[in-house]
């Protein structure tokens, strides 16, 4: 009986001893720098623009040139309350055009620090996040999107200076606390809105969440992903000929009623108009992106429906005409916004699908952009994502 009772004590311990090395395999931490871009893609993009290669070179000379990529920029914000006040159409605008353009500043600059070397950047971007650790919250119709489309670019900035700029951590525990309070509690819960809130939203919390270094919020951001990818962009083959319903709300289709095969990759926001399409987008591919440098293949999950999406949005912007079937006949509203690169370096460069529609876009327009910014949430993807490793 004693040797039984020694034995059931052995396989005990060692199911307790396999189980805590699973649970530290689980819970060890995200990798870092991870928002968005991580280390190999940094030296990558070094490479590149050391040795003038294209197209990082040219994108990168015009980021030097930008107002955002300047070494003499100084931030806008925030207000000297702390408080951001965003109303529907950015009115009023107490803060919040400063807090977009002070979040793309800070991330592009910490990028020209990691490709330079240049103290200046790296002083530059540490004390954006720093007089932005000041915000206390957001308030207005549209605080929750301007919150999203902050939080995407201040986490990337963050991480970067927090993995490759020696920034101070008491700044750095100063500036979690901002995001913490400020920005995710805005974020957290999604939305029942547009599709393009909640996917901003998304970007958002998966770029604060490795910042965190929060597997629990970087898990929730992944299903909120899973939820919501499929109900914004329309595919016949998993879908059938209804379009997958939001997880959060009803949103309009905008006049759509055709879904079949020849709408392949149409977005709940085609027929309002491409711009908001385009965040929509954006922040689908960026949030994968943050997820691929973390070892979550959300790229992958859904690559035939994304491909669709970009070349089907890619080839109206080239000039193709739109059917009768498309927006119930009603003209494309046709701007564009540079965020294009991203996707295709993924599903195209790494992963060998072919995508000419794109591919005609981004050469024949999207580099060809002056400025390679939306301020909300595509931000020199040229120079920082046309490339693979």
């Amino acid at each position: 009986m004693k040797r039984e009772h020694l034995r059931r004590e052995m396989k005990l311990a060692l199911v307790l001893s396999l189980l805590a090395l699973f649970t530290i395999s689980v819970v060890s931490g995200l990798n870092h720098p991870g928002v968005l871009i991580n280390s190999a893609q940094l030296d990558y993009i070094k490479k590149q623009v050391a040795a003038k290669a294209e197209p990082e070179y040219t994108a990168y000379q015009k980021a030097l040139n930008a107002d955002i990529g300047s070494q003499s920029y100084k931030h806008k914000g925030p207000p000297s309350g702390g408080v951001i006040e965003c109303g529907s159409y950015s009115d009023p605008d107490i803060g919040c055009s400063d807090d977009d353009k002070d979040g793309s500043a800070a991330y592009l600059q910490a990028v020209l620090y990691n490709i330079t070397g240049n103290a200046v950047y790296k002083t530059n971007s540490i004390a954006l996040l720093n007089a932005y650790s000041k915000v206390t919250k957001f308030t207005d119709s549209n605080a929750p999107l301007q919150a999203a489309w902050s939080s995407s670019k201040w986490s990337r900035a963050a991480e970067l200076m927090a993995y490759t700029g020696s920034w101070s951590a008491g700044d750095i525990a100063a500036y979690k606390s901002a995001l913490k309070s400020a920005y995710l509690s805005q974020i957290e819960n999604g939305s029942t809105s547009n599709g393009n809130w909640e996917l901003s939203m998304i970007e958002g919390l998966i770029g604060i969440a490795v910042f965190l270094d929060d597997q629990t919020l970087f898990n929730k951001a992944v299903t909120m992903w899973k939820q919501r990818v499929p109900a914004y962009f329309y595919y016949s083959e998993i879908d059938g000929n209804k379009h997958a319903a939001a997880p959060r709300g009803d949103p309009s289709w905008y006049g759509q009623a055709v879904f079949n095969k020849s709408v392949d990759g149409v977005a709940q926001e085609t027929c309002r108009d491409f711009g908001h399409t385009q965040y929509g987008l954006a922040a689908t591919l960026n949030a994968a992106s943050t997820a691929y440098a973390q070892g979550v293949d959300l790229f992958g999950s859904e690559q035939p429906r994304l491909v669709a999406a970009m070349e089907f949005h890619a080839k109206f912007l080239n000039g193709e005409k739109a059917p009768h079937y498309l927006c119930d006949g009603k003209a494309l509203d046709l701007l564009l916004y540079p965020t294009w690169e991203l996707g295709y370096n993924h599903f195209h460069n790494k992963m060998g699908v072919a995508m000419p529609n794109t591919l005609e876009l981004i050469t024949n327009k999207v580099r060809k952009l002056t400025y390679l910014s939306d301020s909300h949430m595509s931000v020199w993807e040229t120079l920082t994502s046309s490339g693979t490793p």
